[in-house]
């Protein structure tokens, strides 16, 4: 009877673990989750925030009404610098495009002391340039705007530096909580609830407790559908 009662159990348990994974894209607008070969692929603005999506994959676990993804390096388009020689004899030249080489004006640049502190910092100008005195206290430089995946790096006083950001805010190293619920085969319920996840001593404690937040501030949840690669006809004979 014991037996019995041991392949009952490890069955259910198997077929539950079954019907946790998914495989596909699930789509609405610009958000995104694409599940293959047991990873997970997002696009997807977070709750409260309209404006910047948030972009990463990783491995990937799903606890109860729970997706969590362990974000590793991003293997898509992300920001870059370049440095160039210097064409100031007492400035430090910062000069910001899009992937796209078009300028960016309006671009929050910092200079920052080894304690991450801000010492001087302003936007470019309609170029998409600026420039700052060069300071012997200054350690990073640091490039950043609503929208764009933010960018830090040495700061070097020999050196004038182009820097090509590219669009939302992209998630490496951390974990990424999503609320989902699978509405039918089609259709997944998702929110994103946190993109820094800490779980502390009690993760699930964590979990409730982001949900709640998210029930408490009427955030909505989406609705992505699955979608299929279109039909190829053969014309062949």
């Amino acid at each position: 009877m014991k037996k019995i009662f041991y392949v009952l159990f490890f069955l259910i348990l198997s077929i539950t673990a079954y019907s946790q994974q998914y495989e596909g894209v699930f789509k609405e607008g610009n958000d995104v989750l694409k599940f293959e070969n047991g990873k997970v692929y997002f696009n997807m603005d977070e709750m409260g925030n309209m404006i910047t999506n948030k972009v990463g994959e990783g491995s990937y676990e799903i606890l109860g009404d729970y997706l969590l993804v362990k974000t590793g390096e991003y293997s898509g388009e992300k920001s870059t610098v370049q440095p160039l020689p210097g064409s100031k004899e007492d400035s430090v030249g910062i000069k910001v495009t899009d992937n796209r080489n078009f300028s960016l004006p309006g671009i929050l640049v910092e200079l920052l002391n080894s304690s991450a502190k801000t010492l001087y910092g302003g936007a470019t100008d309609s170029e998409g340039k600026f420039y700052f005195k060069k300071n012997p206290k200054a350690h990073t430089i640091r490039v950043s705007d609503m929208g764009y995946d933010n960018i830090s790096f040495p700061y070097d006083p020999t050196n004038d530096f182009l820097v090509k950001l590219v669009k939302n805010d992209i998630i490496e190293n951390q974990t990424v909580v999503f609320r989902l619920k699978k509405v039918d085969d089609e259709t997944l319920s998702v929110l994103l609830l946190s993109s820094d996840f800490n779980p502390g001593k009690n993760q699930q404690k964590e979990l409730e407790k982001l949900d709640k937040k998210a029930r408490k501030s009427n955030y909505i949840d989406k609705r992505l559908k699955k979608e299929y690669e279109p039909y190829q006809p053969n014309f062949q004979q």
